[in-house]
């Protein structure tokens, strides 16, 4: 494994809540309406993004958070709905996935991270040692929600507070254990495919993240919140609406059975709902 490099002064100052919490200020802003309007078909022109997806207008947008968080018109995003198939969570890039039987992730080349410190404890970890990940990556131009991959119940979750370092190549490159380092929200839930937990991680610039089964902003200087249950846990079918990113960032999906594979040669681009991961045999859980 690869010495543990310390990120330079400029990152660590890059990293700080307060700046991700101004940026989020900044997006926030009510600016007149022709300026936000062309603000936003440039950036869409820029990033080839389709407004036509959008559940609302351009005039509509107030803020060009609200442009961000948009929501999609139904039908935009199929699902897939076969048992063998795991759905992406997310518009972005499976980056990263691989066995969990050493009960660590790669990070990149020569760069690993431990599933403990991910979750935020070993007793976290513990159901799903030996089993599956998966790194999602979503770029500040991506559709920023997050959606349920599997059938099943959100039954537990845990809110770890962290500096918010990018998640793009310059901080998986200077940034050791990074995505395990940055502010994060974990939902332990019960599946079709066995036990399995979503993770939302923070990034530079992420002014919050919000989830469904909690009033929790994040990023606003709570502390840690525990483990807590859910009672009643949240039921969710695939493509139900989990949680959003105020800009880009990552998930990371962990699965207790290990008999996943990328449902593609890796990296690769991928839609919300289309195939993400793949199961490769009927044994483990169903």
């Amino acid at each position: 494994m690869a010495l543990q490099k310390q990120p330079p002064a400029w990152l660590n100052l890059l990293s700080q809540p307060q700046v991700s919490q101004a940026m989020g200020h900044l997006v926030r802003l009510r600016a007149p309406k022709p300026v936000l309007k062309t603000a936003i078909r440039a950036f869409c022109r820029g990033y080839g993004i389709d407004l036509g997806e959008a559940e609302q207008s351009i005039d509509d947008f107030d803020t060009f958070q609200a442009f961000f968080t948009r929501r999609l018109r139904a039908g935009q995003r199929p699902v897939q709905q076969d048992a063998a198939i795991v759905p992406s969570p997310v518009d972005g890039v499976l980056s990263q996935c691989g066995s969990l039987g050493k009960g660590t992730l790669i990070q990149a080349k020569g760069i690993e991270y431990s599933l403990d410190a991910l979750l935020g404890g070993s007793a976290d970890a513990d159901p799903y040692r030996g089993g599956f990940y998966a790194v999602g990556y979503l770029a500040p131009h991506n559709y920023h929600r997050v959606h349920s991959p599997w059938r099943g119940e959100v039954v537990r979750w845990r809110y770890l507070p962290g500096p918010l370092f990018p998640v793009n190549r310059l901080g998986i490159d200077n940034v050791h254990g990074l995505l395990a380092r940055n502010e994060r929200i974990v939902a332990h839930c019960e599946t079709e495919f066995g036990p399995a937990a979503l993770v939302m991680v923070g990034a530079t610039c992420v002014g919050h993240m919000r989830v469904c089964f909690t009033d929790l902003c994040a990023n606003e200087g709570r502390p840690s919140s525990g483990l807590r249950s859910l009672d009643p846990p949240l039921a969710q079918e695939r493509g139900d609406e989990l949680g959003v990113f105020e800009m880009g960032s990552t998930i990371v999906l962990i699965l207790a059975n290990p008999n996943f594979t990328p449902a593609q040669a890796q990296p690769f681009a991928v839609r919300m709902g289309a195939s993400f991961l793949r199961k490769t045999s009927t044994s483990g859980p169903a």
